[in-house]
């Protein structure tokens, strides 16, 4: 369905397929140091309102039930619905700090959002660098020196064939449609994808941090609450933004999420993204903002619609 030279955020933007395996990612980016969706900057609230219209979710509880029973093991229980019971008294325990925030709702926003939001403000492209420091930088994927004397269709090509025999995903993007998305995730940073199973729909939320979206699943989130890892990180670096006016996106499958996603899967949640906020039109952008700023009028039908429409 996706193939190699597959465009993204525009004509000067190749998502590319990676086929082999990438090493790098698992020294330097481990799940215990990577911004957590949901995790580091505490969104339990924003997304259990925001996943109560996610109720026809297919069930997935018998598919992964040796992952439940092992993570029900590592919990100190025997069963599913030990697991689950502790999960549930474990939300019931942070119930009281959801309702003060409820009171609250009608005039300011939901608290986990404005740190969200709080963390892109210290984002901005004041620092070409600007990246969590376990994360890689630029000039130690490749050799930054030796691009600055290439034209920006040439690093494209030059990104392009470096990721062929990697395990990832990856993209170059105009500087002004990076700008543009990064607008639009500073005031919308959490949002949640649709992707397609071969028995339904599994969703994904997604977070903005820093120069980085990270995407978790549902199951993941609702075994783990705040604690969910992250299963693709897509990253960008903006070392060339100004002068070569282009962005470079890497996207990796982090630590055991190749059980839960492969590189089609990641080049469709990437694809989403794209759509959801720069270039879907008013009707995505719509369902984008509502999640973020009005998530009690959400409908899950309307973005699984919405997301068939590419």
């Amino acid at each position: 369905m996706y193939s190699r030279g597959y465009h993204v955020f525009g004509k000067q933007a190749l998502l590319t397929r990676c086929a082999g395996a990438s090493k790098w990612a698992a020294s330097s980016r481990r799940a215990s140091h990577v911004p957590s969706l949901l995790g580091r900057l505490q969104l339990a609230t924003a997304i259990q309102r925001g996943t109560k219209y996610l109720s026809n979710v297919p069930n997935y509880e018998e598919k992964y039930r040796e992952k439940l029973l092992q993570r029900a093991r590592e919990r100190g229980v025997d069963t599913i619905a030990e697991l689950k019971h502790k999960v549930k008294a474990q939300e019931e325990h942070s119930k009281p700090r959801e309702s003060k925030i409820e009171k609250t709702e009608e005039t300011h926003r939901p608290e986990p959002v404005e740190e969200v939001r709080r963390v892109m403000d210290r984002s901005s492209n004041a620092s070409a660098n600007n990246l969590p420091p376990n994360v890689k930088t630029l000039d130690q994927i490749v050799r930054l020196d030796k691009l600055h004397s290439k034209s920006a269709e040439e690093i494209g090509q030059i990104w392009t064939a470096f990721h062929a025999s990697k395990d990832c995903i990856s993209a170059t993007i105009p500087a002004h449609t990076y700008r543009q998305l990064m607008a639009i995730a500073r005031k919308n940073p959490l949002f949640v994808l649709p992707l397609p199973r071969e028995q339904g729909i599994e969703f994904f939320f997604l977070q903005f941090a820093y120069h980085q979206v990270h995407f978790t699943s549902l199951l993941e989130y609702k075994t783990n609450t705040v604690n969910a890892r992250p299963f693709l990180t897509l990253t960008h670096y903006t070392d060339l933004i100004d002068s070569k006016d282009l962005v470079l996106m890497r996207g990796d499958l982090e630590g055991e999420s190749s059980k839960m996603l492969d590189v089609q899967n990641a080049q469709y949640l990437a694809l989403q993204l794209q759509q959801f906020y720069v270039t879907g039109g008013a009707e995505k952008r719509a369902l984008l903002e509502k999640f973020n700023q009005n998530p009690e009028s959400f409908d899950h039908n309307e973005l699984v619609e919405a997301a068939q429409k590419l």
